[in-house]
């Protein structure tokens, strides 16, 4: 029995803890359930459902209700759920707690949200979540949180007994929180590694698809260079040579030890150091696969590729045939600690043993391990391996060749590396609220990774932001900074800012993605787009040089140019914001996207902007016109032509005695109105339209409202205006579109559509299009 199960669980420092796999089974099929249930007496139904319930079953005496666990609660069973899946034997149960004695003696406790534990290692997790993304303070936590780690480790001891040590990691797991740089800081002042929503999709997928085996790619994120207890000292006849420079060696060694200290760089776990991730994420097809294969006593002949991160302990065989200066035979003393052997091809191999036990684990793998490798080595490694597979897609080679070009002297290789690097720091650093907003290869996208990065990559480039290339040459941007760090500090900087600034212009609309088109990538892009031009108009209209200011500053003066576009985000309605952003694709709708912003500026500063984009907006306002011109020429017909189909349906089309139409004499009771309309028609010198033709808007009104017409027209021209109440006619509407009616017919009369008169005939339009498309 173990020491803890000795320990009274009422009296026990750390309480309650789940030791039995039931036990562990039981709380993981509830943990990982989306929803939490209720059993409750049909009668009471109504009540729950109006307090968000939904109905999931019905029986005579009982229904079942479910509704989505709170936000909070979701986190903690996911990062709970991640730890069973991981395999370990030791989790926490319902309300864990740890009890201590502080420092005066007293006793004190504190809830934890999850804890694992297994012979090597210890993990306790905090789990911080807000319902929608947004900035939190967590200083007060991490300082309990430090203040508590002693304690814990005492308790630990206490617990499982003073021989048992541990490598413990803390870990602070987030969702929808953008953490301050200070709250970084603090958090890795006392060893609190963080995960976020992001890392958090990463391990997530990647635990489902290895199963336990896939904890070490977990443990290696946080105690990498680590020892990892038992395998010391483990040696392997091997041979020692070169290639291309490099050490190598040959061996043979087994997945049980090549699990515990492989490591994967996976794209999907971009860090924010800028190093190159270049490995796709594991098929979990591949995996069963692989696996079934071995099952069925496969094996492969071919070697694993991997590079030792550490130099390597080789005792040369002493013997008279160990003289060939190329190669040496002898014994290779295995790295012992966690990443310590960097998978470059192979992972699917290796993987493939990761839900077998047994005999299995105990196989031979050929192995070809380098040594001390740089990781812009590995990656070029990867790429020349696998550039003519059709099994890795062209995109993935693209983007990591823009990586390893960072130091390149070829000037249009080295600024595609610029951003790729700048993008991917956005993506990871917690502060920036583009963090974990870019889908990634082999990674199920969550509903707000809306931003890929080769298309926020293509968008800098062509911003100018962090330069040019002119003949060849490098012509550095408002961003540019002394070197390539500092360009990447400075950028990253001043993009976390704007984009801090877009995201609280409206938060709903940033958070919803793809839903409210703003953080999406022709709107990012749009965005990139505007920011270069506002800084233009810094240099051009303001004299100021970007590139001397300080990004600080600069983001002040960029900020206050493109206001009128925050301010329309902020305020417009989502019909507006709709119109103005939806339907953008490719290079066109991002043009478009960024003329709009640029558009609303304009309105408040009529000198923003180049030459050339005035004259774009300035088209692109004349074709406003002519389509507002057309729209209202078509209105203005399809309404006489619907009056009129009316009244030929009402009064009938036969001839009266006083030799007009039945619709025209009865259906037109003005004497005025057809005396005006006569009058017309004989003065018309063109071809004759017949007597309706000639009848005024307003004329058309008072004919749509007689008491003989209107219950048959009501349904298709009573249109209430915003505000409008308690009228027994709504054709108001009809007066404000007559006055319309004079832009087109006097064009030259010195009256142009103004924001109002759009809004007007973009919602007469409507409603008449419905009305007329829906009536009879």
């Amino acid at each position: 029995m173990s020491k803890d199960r000795a320990i009274d669980q009422d009296a026990a420092p750390l309480s309650p803890l789940l030791h039995d796999e039931a036990e562990r089974k039981a709380m993981y099929s509830r943990r990982r359930d989306k929803y939490v249930h209720l059993s409750v007496h049909p009668a009471d139904v109504t009540g729950y459902v109006n307090d968000g319930w939904e109905i999931e079953r019905e029986g005579k005496t009982k229904t079942r209700l479910r509704r989505e666990k709170a936000h909070d609660v979701a986190l903690e069973d996911q990062t709970w759920c991640l730890f069973y899946r991981m395999g370990y034997p030791v989790l926490n149960g319902t309300r864990f707690k740890i009890r201590y004695k502080r420092k005066d003696g007293s006793e004190g406790e504190k809830q934890i949200d999850a804890f694992a534990k297994d012979d090597e290692t210890v993990i306790v997790a905090e789990c911080k979540s807000k319902e929608s993304r947004g900035r939190r303070s967590l200083q007060k936590d991490l300082h309990e949180t430090e203040a508590l780690q002693k304690a814990f480790v005492r308790a630990v001891h206490t617990q499982f007994g003073r021989e048992f040590r541990p490598k413990f990691i803390w870990l602070y797991v987030t969702r929808n929180i953008i953490w301050s740089e200070p709250d970084v800081e603090r958090a890795g002042a006392i060893n609190v590694r963080i995960v976020t929503e992001g890392e958090m999709i990463y391990f997530d997928s990647f635990i489902r698809h290895m199963g336990p085996a896939g904890r070490y790619q977990f443990l290696a994120e946080f105690l990498g260079g680590q020892p990892i207890p038992g395998l010391a000292n483990r040696k392997v006849p091997a041979t020692r040579g070169m290639l291309g420079g490099r050490t190598f060696y040959s061996f043979v060694s087994t997945p049980r030890h090549l699990l515990k200290i492989a490591y994967v760089n996976h794209q999907a776990l971009n860090h924010p150091d800028g190093r190159p991730a270049y490995q796709r994420m594991v098929a979990p097809n591949r995996i069963k696969e692989i696996q079934g294969f071995l099952q069925g006593g496969g094996f492969f002949p071919t070697n694993i590729l991997i590079n030792f991160t550490d130099a390597c302990r080789f005792d040369l065989v002493s013997n008279k045939e160990n003289t060939d200066p190329h190669i040496k035979f002898g014994w290779l003393y295995l790295p012992d600690k966690y990443k310590s052997a960097w998978i470059i091809d192979g992972q699917h191999r290796l993987y493939g043993y990761s839900h077998l036990t047994g005999k299995f684990l105990d196989q031979p793998m050929a192995v070809i391990a380098f040594e001390r490798m740089p990781v812009v080595e590995e990656a070029n490694l990867f790429v020349t391996i696998n550039q003519k597979q059709k099994s890795v897609q062209p995109s993935v080679i693209v983007s990591l060749q823009a990586e390893l070009k960072l130091d390149s002297a070829d000037a249009k290789e080295r600024l595609t590396a610029l951003a790729s690097s700048l993008v991917k720091q956005l993506n990871t650093e917690p502060t920036s609220p583009l963090a974990q907003r870019f889908s990634m290869q082999g990674v199920i996208a969550d509903d707000t990774q809306s931003l890929t990065i080769p298309e926020m990559v293509h968008g800098l480039i062509r911003s100018g932001l962090l330069g040019r290339i002119f003949q060849k040459n490098h012509i550095p941007g408002p961003l540019t900074g002394a070197t390539d760090q500092e360009t990447l500090r400075r950028a990253k900087r001043f993009l976390s800012a704007y984009f801090t600034n877009l995201r609280e212009a409206n938060t709903r609309r940033w958070d919803g993605a793809r839903d409210h088109y703003i953080s999406t990538n022709p709107g990012v892009r749009a965005h990139l787009l505007l920011i270069a031009e506002a800084l233009r108009y810094l240099e051009a209209r303001m004299g100021i040089d970007p590139a001397v200011v300080p990004e600080d500053d600069l983001i002040k003066k960029v900020k206050s140019i493109v206001e009128p576009a925050l301010s329309f985000i902020t305020n417009a309605s989502d019909e507006d914001v709709r119109e103005k952003f939806s339907r953008m694709f490719g290079e066109g709708g991002v043009k478009t996207y960024f003329e709009n912003l640029c558009e609303l500026i304009c309105k408040v500063n009529q000198e923003f902007g180049s030459d050339e984009l005035r004259k774009s907006l300035a088209l692109k306002t004349d074709q406003r016109i002519a389509a507002a011109n057309q729209d209202v020429i078509s209105l203005g017909t399809a309404i006489l032509d619907k009056v009129f189909i009316k009244l030929k349906e009402i009064h009938g089309t036969h001839e009266l005695k006083s030799g007009h139409k039945a619709y025209w004499e009865i259906g037109v009771e003005s004497q005025k109105a057809k005396t005006e309309a006569y009058k017309k028609q004989v003065e018309d010198k063109r071809e004759k339209q017949s007597m309706e033709a000639y009848l005024t808007l307003l004329e058309l009104r008072d004919i749509i409202r007689q008491k003989s017409n209107w219950p048959h027209l009501e349904k298709f021209f009573s249109i209430p205006m915003p505000g409008e109440k308690g009228k027994t006619y709504y054709l108001d509407w009809m007066e404000r579109f007559n006055e319309i009616r004079r832009i087109p017919s006097h064009p030259s009369g010195g009256r142009t559509y103004t924001e109002e008169d759009y809004e007007f005939i973009k919602f007469i339009k409507s409603e008449l299009s419905r009305r007329l498309a829906n009536g009879d």
